[in-house]
């Protein structure tokens, strides 16, 4: 006991140092981040966590979750059932109090990516984190809205790098990567990595917890769950459609490229569906390569494009890509700088800086209002796909030289 309490001493700076600037600059910006908030008195206007707290109030009042709808921006709960049972705690005390507690938990869960990340620890960590919260607009306004992204990042991110490599854990390996996906579906592209790495059990259980979080909603909000599961999730996040300029998947871009109509939409998902496979296949090829870092991110940026509404405080897997391609790596030099353009690009968030969106406005824009408004996509697109030819020529080369294609770099499978 003596033992463990010494250690807990001697890590009290280094935890502090590294938490106290990320959550400084998160509750200064807190209020300010999404309008409508106050700094003084200090009130934040945490949008999305207020639909989960409604939603959770009308499950316990016997409600239908999906008919959850806030009364002045009218946002609607659009998660698997699951989601709102494992919310349930937000009943438990004032809203304000929650608000709070969700700032200090995406916080938390930012500065657990960047330690598994391999961002040095200790103050360097914190104000990288602090940076990031200021700079990084998903990161920013996934905390102001009060979204899960982070954690779901973070959940994935644990299963897949973890602090000791090796290490034994309580919680088995991919049990936290299912519970993501059950949560957000979008995770389950995770395990298709786990595969492709030969992380056989992780991707087992991934899917076994998956599957087990899905079944104990179905056994708690069957009807619900079959709402939900027949319709994917029918209800409207936003009246302004996929068209909509926040909307920076491949689904958005097509459909202000050319047409607002099921067809565009039939044809984006089509496309998502095949880049976020080739990104998957790529991500596995640099894990082997040791690039276990950049391979997470670029699943996560896959998941992005490919899914049908995909909001910028979706791309919060920017800030892995952007560490990844900042470090040291053994990417070729364009990869790395066309990562870190579309990392900045996600950041900075041009496109509902500067133009004007909503209620269609979207179908009247320019060729260059176009060109800015699906920048993003078309880069994370194009990146994946340089990547992949890449990995092909490489692969080549090797080839007609009489090697292995994994001669070039060492292989690292664990």
């Amino acid at each position: 006991m003596s033992a463990f309490l010494a250690r807990v001493r001697a890590g009290l700076p280094r935890t502090a140092a590294e938490w106290l600037p990320a959550l400084l600059v998160s509750f200064i910006l807190l209020p300010l981040v999404i309008s409508g908030g106050h700094l003084w008195p200090y009130r934040p206007n945490t949008m999305d966590l207020g639909v989960y707290r409604l939603a959770v109030e009308d499950m316990v009042n016997g409600h239908d979750i999906y008919l959850t709808s806030t009364p002045v921006d009218n946002l609607k709960f659009i998660y698997p059932p699951i989601a709102a049972i494992v919310m349930t705690p937000l009943l438990i005390g004032p809203y304000f109090m929650w608000q709070l507690i969700w700032t200090v938990l995406g916080t938390g869960a930012l500065i657990s990516v960047l330690r598994r990340i391999r961002v040095p620890r200790g103050f360097l960590l914190g104000v990288v984190a602090a940076g990031l919260v200021l700079a990084m607009e998903p990161i920013r306004t996934t905390m102001g809205y009060g979204q899960v992204n982070t954690m779901l990042m973070a959940l994935v991110v644990a299963d897949l790098l973890p602090d000791q490599p090796g290490q034994a854990r309580r919680i088995p390996r991919g049990a936290l990567i299912g519970l993501a996906a059950a949560i957000k579906l979008t995770p389950l592209l995770f395990v298709v990595l786990a595969f492709l790495i030969w992380k056989r059990r992780v991707a087992v259980m991934a899917m076994l917890s998956f599957v087990f979080f899905t079944v104990v909603a179905w056994i708690l909000l069957p009807k619900e769950s079959l709402e939900y599961w027949s319709g994917l999730g029918k209800g409207e996040v936003n009246t302004a459609g996929p068209v909509y300029v926040g909307n920076q998947g491949i689904s958005g871009a097509m459909t202000r490229w050319f047409a607002e109509d099921r067809k565009t939409v039939v044809v984006a998902l089509g496309i998502g569906f095949a880049v976020a496979l080739v990104a998957t296949a790529v991500a596995a090829w640099w894990w082997r390569r040791g690039e276990k870092v950049f391979a997470v991110g670029l699943v996560g940026l896959a998941t992005c494009l490919a899914s049908p509404l995909s909001w910028t405080h979706h791309h919060v897997w920017a800030v892995i890509l952007l560490v990844a391609v900042t470090a040291g790596s053994t990417l070729p030099g364009w990869a790395v700088w066309l990562g870190r353009a579309w990392a900045i690009w996600i950041a900075l968030c041009l496109p509902l800086a500067v133009l004007p969106y909503g209620e269609h406005r979207e179908l009247a824009y320019s060729a260059g209002q176009k060109l800015v408004g699906n920048l993003g996509p078309t880069m994370g697109t194009a990146l994946i796909l340089a990547l992949a030819v890449h990995a092909v020529l490489t692969w080549r080369r090797s080839s007609v030289r009489g090697r292995p294609a994994t001669a070039e770099t060492p292989v690292v499978i664990d």
